[in-house]
Order: C-alpha cells, then structure tokens, then sequence
C-alpha cells in the first residue's frame, strides 16, 4: 500500500464494487470525465475481475487514512514497457470528498508509484478543458500542457475541448555540466 497523509492507495477490495458501479454510472461525475455511456452490470463484473490480470493497468482504490473509507480511484492504464510511459486519471467519487486535497495526494503518491515501482519515464492525462478544479490539481502536481484537442468531447448536450497534459520523470540527479562526448 502506498500511504500518505490523508490518503492510502491500495486494492480494489470485493466490498468496494457496490460503490465503484454508483460512481460509474453517476451522470455528474461521468461528465466531468467525459461522455455519459452507463455501464451494465456484466461489464462492471468483467472489468473488476480483470484488474490484477491486464499487465497495462494498474488500478488502486483511494482511501481516507482514519477510517479506510473509499474515495475514489486512480488507474494507470496503456502501460508500456518499452517506452516507459503510460496514462493516468484520478476520480473521487462524493462531491463532499472533493477539494479537499484527496485526489492531489492519490496522483502524487501514484505518480511516485510510476516512477520507482513502473520504471517509467512519461506520464499523460486527458482533461475536459470546462474542469477547472482538475486542471488546476494536475498542474499543481507538476504536469504540463501539451496540447489542445478542440471540441473531442461532448458532455451535457455540449462539445468541450480536451486539454492534453503530460509530466516527465523527474531527474533525481541532473548534470550540472553538458556531458562531451571524447573523440578516438
């Protein structure tokens, strides 16, 4: 488990599934994400049985350190090995929960993850550019804006660009003088 101050990060528990399938078919938060499309059931049943068995994702449930309440999710997904990168979205799932600093702690403690467990270089998201308070959470926690996607989602009746943002692996120890190559 990863532990912070506020938040553990861990296993999706059996327990945890009634929860999860109410957020993912909560109208409001869907569209903070994206557009609406409810899930069933079945498929709700097959994506929580698959989460220790896809080699490209890694999900983990957030919760409240004092009493282990779920919170929401952060999942890794399109992991790959070979370029070391990977994508990554956080939700929490109780408006209440939210701007608390909940979500900011569960992306930096999933970050640390992808940089010392996943050996991996870049990490990009994808953002409705109308989520303000996402926004301004990501770039708190180091990503930058890479680029715009105009009007690639609809949510509420409404087209919404999507901003397209990525955070490099920090350099533990940078050089402090360009390297020069020798000549034989």
């Amino acid at each position: 488990m990863l532990i912070g101050d506020k938040v553990t990060l861990g296993p999706v528990l059996n327990g945890d599934g009634a929860m999860l399938f109410n957020w993912f078919n909560h109208l409001g938060l869907a569209a903070t994400n994206g557009s609406f499309r409810p899930v069933d059931e079945t498929k709700f049943s097959q994506w929580i049985a698959g989460l220790g068995n896809d080699v490209a994702r890694v999900t983990f449930a957030i919760r409240a350190n004092q009493l282990l309440r779920l919170l929401g999710y952060v999942q890794i997904t399109n992991i790959n090995a070979v370029v070391r990168s990977a994508e990554i979205g956080v939700a929490i799932g109780e408006a209440k929960d939210r701007g608390q600093g909940f979500g900011q702690e569960a992306l930096t403690l999933a970050l640390r993850y992808c940089w010392s467990e996943l050996n991996l270089r870049r990490v990009t998201l994808f953002v409705l550019s109308n989520n303000p308070a996402a926004l301004h959470v990501y770039r708190k926690v180091g990503f930058e804006t890479e680029g715009l996607l105009r009007q690639a989602a609809y949510t509420n009746g409404q087209f919404h660009d999507v901003t397209v943002m990525a955070m490099l692996r920090p350099q533990e120890n940078p050089p402090t003088a360009p390297v020069q190559l020798l000549k034989s």
